[in-house]
């Protein structure tokens, strides 16, 4: 079992960084609608702002290790969210 939770953690890292890799610098879709529709460039100072805009930390200079501490802090936040799911599902059975 931990040699199948090592495989699948390692599995779930090269993928993090190819997709980082393989990244776009174009808009994505939302991004492109709202500036097709002409309010793109409207900001929103409704509460702080986001620490992972434009799929980055801001805490790198590198706009690749920007983008894998990104997503590594959110596949560990879909794990942690997955994980307590499955715990709530598990006690009330």
């Amino acid at each position: 079992m931990k040699r199948l939770l090592r495989a699948l953690a390692f599995a779930t890292l090269l993928l993090v960084v190819l997709a980082a890799l393989a990244s776009s610098t174009l808009p994505d879709g939302l991004k492109r609608v709202a500036a097709m529709l002409g309010f793109g460039s409207r900001s929103s100072s409704v509460g702080p702002a986001s620490p992972f805009a434009n799929y980055e930390t801001r805490y790198f200079h590198s706009r690749w290790a920007a983008q894998i501490t990104a997503g590594l802090v959110g596949v560990a936040l879909m794990w942690g969210f997955g994980a307590l799911f499955a715990r709530t599902l598990k006690r009330k059975r």
